[in-house]
């Protein structure tokens, strides 16, 4: 597809995101170089045809590949960027799946930086899990910095429509992180603290739908959020101090037996929600 280079895109890291990327892209005729250090993630990518060459060859492989998209964990990727990117030409573009920014943005000031975030997941990883669906019809987020080229954002724009993603808008690495402290981090938070109480065990039986979509994602990748958590810590906190604050209004309002208060905070929510909605 990209005549200037034997591969369109370099994928590092086939776990559940990137070999999902595989599986939504097997039928749009890209030619991709497959990456990981798990030789059977690796194996299953090249066995099913989803890449044509898995060799763990990551020099090779940006020297190689018009896109380079690092599918693994911010520490990884930072890793990987301050190691080998020299290799990078002005005509290659490099690109991650980090669902923090401002960290890799920062090491990418001399290179050709087009980072993504889709906003879809699963709550268990691995290639094993992967799912050819799972960027149907989800946002996703193009962080740029000022040496990416309009042609090249128009190739990763592409490349999201062709993975299934419908609403794409563009950010900077500092709104993303601000925005993603509190539309995916605090509710892995939220999620992980109702797990985490004395009645969730005890409650079994007594569960209904409200309780399964609050903690969906309760069975968390603490490696992998524990580090985004700490690195995202600033905003995050914030987002976190501004959720404990309205859970202190409930708390005094119970406390007080005030159906008025109550009444008046779930009107309010009732209200934000549907304007939300019709946002939207």
């Amino acid at each position: 597809m990209f005549k200037t280079h034997q591969f369109d895109i370099a994928v590092i890291g086939l776990g559940l995101m990137g070999t999902s990327l595989l599986k939504a892209i097997e039928y749009k005729n890209y030619c991709i170089w497959g990456l990981d250090s798990n030789k059977e993630a690796a194996q299953y990518a090249l066995d099913n045809n989803y890449i044509v060459k898995n060799d763990y060859d990551i020099e090779n492989a940006i020297k190689s590949s018009k896109i380079v998209i690092l599918s693994v964990m911010p520490s990884v990727a930072e890793d990987i960027i301050k190691k080998y990117k020299h290799l990078f030409s002005h005509n290659t573009i490099l690109s991650d799946f980090c669902g923090v920014k401002r960290v890799i943005y920062n090491l990418c000031s001399d290179i050709n930086y087009i980072g993504i975030h889709t906003m879809a997941g699963r709550e268990v990883g691995s290639y094993k899990n992967a799912d050819k669906n799972l960027f149907s019809n989800c946002n996703a987020i193009i962080t740029t910095n000022e040496h990416a080229k309009n042609n090249d954002i128009n190739i990763i724009t592409n490349l999201l429509n062709d993975m299934g993603c419908t609403k794409i808008i563009n950010s900077t690495a500092i709104e993303h992180d601000e925005k993603i402290a509190f539309t995916s981090e605090l509710m892995h938070i939220v999620a992980a603290g109702i797990v985490s109480s004395s009645e969730y065990i005890p409650s079994l039986g007594f569960e209904g739908n409200s309780l399964m979509d609050h903690t969906r994602v309760g069975t968390i990748d603490f490696n992998m959020w524990s580090e985004i958590f700490a690195i995202n810590s600033d905003f995050l906190e914030n987002s976190l101090s501004i959720y404990i604050d309205i859970l202190e209004e409930y708390k005094k309002a119970l406390q007080n037996k005030d159906e008025a208060k109550l009444k008046s905070l779930l009107k309010f929510a009732n209200d934000n929600k549907q304007r939300w909605l019709h946002e939207r």
